[in-house]
């Protein structure tokens, strides 16, 4: 037997490899003892008795099912001839097959080959002892995982099959004659034989012969191998067959198609190739999924949230936008433009509308005629901005619309305006609110028309008429022209005003007053009636009243101080009061005529001539040296001893051109510069005083203005 083991084997000639493949699992050789399987290009035996040697023929690999769609595997069979090996005598040596020179089937890669070794041809024996021989079963090796396969050829690019070598397509290769299989099923009582046999011995063909126990093992062992392949094979296939149950036809009632070895597309056996992910390759690829779902689900929530606000912006409506309403002295105004913004979603997102309506200022038609007009905004809780430029461009107001209220023009003219009306978000209390701005641009004049007031429509001889002119824009004073003598105007607590001497001669009736002030004139009528007047006559002139101090006879000192222009009003606090605390004696009252030698028909009818006119008061005291006080506030202009009949003379300066004169003082406790007030100690009296109470140059009855009986200076 060892003598068998030996001998050399025929080494097949190489198929031509058209790709490298994975070793698969050999198909079970024959027996060395075992007569091979009939074939159409078996070669008949030598006719000299010895076998012809022939190169081994390269196991095939069954060639896969073509199919135009999906190559279907099919779950490869071991032949019956592998399973069991028919003994052949021991002097007889089995011829193998030539292998085909030029078969145009791809050889499969090339398997482990098996050590056969040249043995001679032993003596024939009976076929009886053939049938009764154990057979050994090939123990196949531990299939590898398949090689890709090669791309199945068009079905109409098949190469015939040759003379020598049938058709891989119609005969499975390892298929075994019926003679085979009869001695597969003679052989199942030969007794077991110990001892183990090695994988590589069990593939070889050998012509040992082993025992019944040792047969059995081997086939038992050569079973477990063969179900462990079919095992693999199909977990390998299963993926391939249930993806080609839907293309691949079902095969049609019949016997059942010859087994064929497991085909694998060259993808799938890429796929096999490729190397399993690492771990941190693995957490990269899931990381990567998980990065595309929330990339598509933030996508599907953006689409989302897309739509609704497009559907909330075209809701902001300009009817969202808010109403302003601003009226100016009266005046509604249009704007000229505005900018608002409509929430969408909340204070984030917001719709414009913005516009410019009129890019130069609206021209207001009627003139502003009050020096403080009003700009009234509303809904009012809007922040507001005005500005109000003249027409050089110089600003004289810029602030809110509430600070405006008080503001007073100096001067009429033409005058710009810009008014900014503001909703923000941190003055808004909903933060949601129409957010934004609206101007108006406007263009007024300021004709402001001053007030002009006639206090005393009518008023009598020796009493004072006043005129009052309101605020005036322009820092000119007004101006007054008539017949009556006046100071002209001084500045009163609302505008101004001027106060008219009546003379104790005026003429009585209507006279016409002229009044300018901001370039308007207005005539006024004031009505003078004639004054009671007493008169005396005198037989000499001895008995004139001593002394007499005439309009035309003031002293030149007191002249000059008439003619200065009054300061302030000072006797709007108190008025005036007679300048003695007791009661005193009056021989001579304003306008008072004294006459001497007058007929006695010129005294019945008060007419004649010669006579002397008082325009002042003379005061005689009921003691002598009584002390005299301040009738009214004022400044003293003048306070000396002139001498003569004037004796010590003082002015005092009321204000507005009214003056006090008082003359035949004995003593002065005041001085000139001074100012006094109402009440205080002005000096001593003599034995008769002279008082004297003028404006401008113009005497007035003193006694109507210490009695409050003069109305004209009511007003201030």
């Amino acid at each position: 037997m060892e003598e068998d083991k030996k001998s050399t084997a025929v080494q097949p000639e190489e198929a031509p490899k058209p790709k490298p493949r994975r070793r698969k699992a050999a198909s079970p050789q024959p027996a060395a003892d075992t007569p091979p399987a009939p074939t159409d290009s078996a070669e008949p035996p030598a006719a000299d008795g010895q076998t012809t040697k022939k190169p081994a023929a390269s196991p095939k690999k069954p060639r896969a099912q073509k199919n135009t769609k999906t190559t279907k595997t099919v779950k490869p069979k071991t032949p019956k001839a592998a399973k069991t090996a028919k003994k052949a005598p021991a002097d007889e040596t089995p011829e193998r097959k030539a292998p085909a020179q030029e078969s145009p089937v791809p050889a499969a890669p090339e398997l482990a080959e098996p050590k056969s070794e040249s043995k001679p041809e032993p003596p024939e024996t009976p076929a009886r002892e053939d049938a009764a021989a154990p057979t050994v079963p090939d123990v196949p090796s531990t299939p590898e995982p398949p090689e890709p396969a090669e791309r199945a050829e068009p079905a109409g690019t098949e190469p015939e099959p040759t003379a020598d070598a049938p058709a891989a397509d119609d005969t499975p290769a390892a298929e075994a004659p019926p003679e085979a299989a009869a001695a597969d099923t003679a052989v199942t009582d030969t007794p077991e034989q110990t001892g183990d046999v090695p994988t590589e011995d069990a593939a070889e063909p050998s012509g040992l012969v082993f025992s019944d126990d040792l047969a059995n093992d081997k086939a038992l062992a050569a079973e477990a191998a063969r179900m462990a392949n079919i095992s693999r094979t199909a977990q390998l296939s299963i993926a391939q067959i249930m993806a080609g149950l839907e293309e691949n036809p079902a095969p049609s009632s019949g016997p059942a198609p010859a087994p064929e070895a497991p085909q694998h597309d060259s993808a799938d056996d890429d796929e096999d190739d490729e190397p399993q992910d690492t771990i941190p390759q693995a957490l990269g690829r899931g990381v990567f999924g998980m990065f595309k779902w929330l990339l598509l689900v933030v996508l599907f929530v953006l689409i989302i949230a897309g739509g609704g606000v497009a559907w909330l912006y075209r809701s902001a409506t300009p009817d969202m936008l808010p109403e302003v309403k601003v009226t100016f002295d009266g005046q509604e105004l249009a704007p000229t433009a505005y900018k608002w913004h409509v929430p969408v979603v909340g204070s984030f997102f917001r719709r414009t509308y913005a516009e410019t309506l009129n890019s130069s200022p609206v021209v207001l038609e009627d003139a502003i005629s009050d020096a403080s007009p009003d700009i009234i905004v509303t809904p009012s809780d809007y922040s507001t901005q005005l500005t109000i430029t003249d027409a050089d461009k110089e600003t004289v107001y810029e602030g809110s619309v509430t600070g405006f209220r008080s503001y007073l023009f100096a001067e009429n003219g033409t005058f710009d305006a810009k008014l900014v009306v503001t909703a923000s978000d941190s003055a808004a209390e909903d933060r949601s609110s129409v957010t934004g701005t609206e101007t108006w641009q406007f263009r007024f004049t300021v004709g402001i028309k001053p007030s002009v007031t006639l206090c005393t429509p009518t008023v009598q001889q020796g009493s004072v008429a006043a005129v009052r002119v309101g605020s005036t824009m322009s820092r000119t004073e007004p101006t007054l022209t008539g017949p009556l003598e006046s100071t002209g105007f001084v500045r009163a607590a609302n505008g101004w005003i001027c106060y008219l001497p009546i003379p104790w001669n005026a003429e009585t009736g209507n006279t016409e007053l002229t009044v300018t002030a901001d370039g308007y004139t207005e005539t006024l009528t004031l009505s003078v009636r004639a004054a009671s007047y007493s008169y005396k006559d005198y037989s000499a002139k001895s008995q004139l009243t001593s002394p007499y101090i005439g309009a035309d006879d003031a002293p030149d000192a007191v002249r000059r101080l008439l003619t200065n222009d009054g300061g302030e009003i000072q006797w709007a606090v108190g008025g005036f009061v007679q300048p003695f605390l007791d009661s005193f004696d009056t021989p001579l009252l304003y306008g008072m005529t004294e006459y001497v030698g007058r007929s006695y028909s010129e005294r019945s009818t008060n007419y004649g001539y010669g006579g002397r006119t008082s325009t002042n008061v003379v005061i005689r005291p009921k003691k002598s040296k009584d002390s005299m006080i301040v009738p009214a506030s004022g400044h003293v202009l003048l306070a000396e001893d002139l001498g003569g009949s004037y004796g010590c003379t003082v002015v005092i300066d009321h204000g507005a051109g009214l003056r006090s004169i008082f003359y035949g003082l004995t003593a002065l406790d005041v001085e000139a510069g001074d100012d006094v007030k109402q009440g205080q100690l002005l000096g001593t009296s003599g034995r008769t005083v002279v008082a004297e109470l003028r404006i401008g140059t113009v005497p007035i009855n003193p006694l109507l203005v210490w009695r409050g009986q003069c109305d004209g200076l009511k007003y201030y």
